[in-house]
């Protein structure tokens, strides 16, 4: 079984929409993988702002994908909940609804975790804004899973139904507190954005993250998340878990200015390597 790992594609601002449409027509017409073994995952974000406009498109390039034969398995970033500045209750049922058939694939249960079984895998699903819906917690939404969310994965991981699988984690927001290792330029005029980004980088992930890691902790082979953009190799950290592959999907359709090329990844899980494919802007 073959991962894709799509994130971040913000689709309803600027190009994205028409770079998305390029990685469709990569997957389904100039280098399709076989849908027997491939499935899409894709980490949130797949809108920029929570309005029916860009529900209504987003659905159908996603339903190409099942079209040429994929199974696509999606979980909410804070921008399908709403945007940059909030997310809303009223945009998170919305979402869900549009979107149910790719966010909860067992349709008997309509909740988080989501999980879908296919071969010796198991893909956990969550919602990393769950526990941000209300009050205060809402503004510049950093990602909450929240106990009880937490607690129903605790009891999911001891269930009989995932014994013996591979297990998949995907949510949106990171649990590590990481960034690029080397200092940014100066000379990219992003002074103020990147010294605002380092202070504040430590406020600007999970918030149960610690809960989190303790609960999977030697319990799962696969973490893939999204929102920082950075799309970083994570497993130098999740290894500390007990974990082995820990992937950012960055954003698939270069939302961060300055990139010259759309990418995602490939993962095997038989052998647990993964493959980069590019796609020049």
């Amino acid at each position: 079984m073959k991962i894709i790992h799509l994130s971040d594609t913000h689709l309803g601002a600027s190009v994205l929409d028409e770079r998305f449409e390029r990685i469709v027509d990569d997957l389904t017409r100039l280098r399709p993988l076989n849908p027997d073994n491939h499935l899409i995952i894709h980490t949130g974000d797949l809108i920029h702002q929570a309005t029916r406009e860009n529900r209504a498109a987003a659905r159908l390039r996603l339903d190409r994908f099942r079209a040429f034969g994929y199974q696509v398995l999606l979980c909410p970033g804070n921008h399908d909940y709403g945007g940059s500045l909030s997310v809303n209750p009223q945009a998170a049922c919305d979402f869900q609804e549009t979107f149910s058939d790719y966010i909860f694939p067992d349709k008997k249960a309509r909740n988080f975790p989501s999980l879908y079984l296919r071969d010796d895998c198991a893909f956990i699903g969550l919602d990393s804004n769950a526990a941000e819906l209300r009050g205060l917690d809402r503004f510049f939404a950093e990602g909450h899973l929240g106990k009880a969310q937490l607690a129903k994965l605790n009891m999911l991981l001891d269930s009989e139904l995932v014994q013996g699988k591979k297990i998949v984690l995907f949510l949106h927001h990171h649990p590590f507190f990481f960034g690029y290792s080397v200092s940014p330029d100066l000379g990219d005029g992003k002074v103020f954005a990147h010294l605002f980004a380092r202070l504040t980088r430590a406020f600007r992930r999970l918030k149960d993250a610690y809960s989190f890691c303790r609960i999977v902790r030697d319990r799962a082979h696969v973490l893939l998340f999204g929102h920082m953009h950075y799309g970083l190799d994570c497993s130098g950290e999740s290894i500390k878990y007990g974990i082995p592959l820990a992937l950012d999907g960055g954003s698939t359709t270069c939302a961060e200015s300055g990139e010259d090329r759309m990418r995602y990844r490939i993962i095997d899980l038989e052998n647990m390597t993964q493959e980069i494919r590019f796609l020049k802007l």
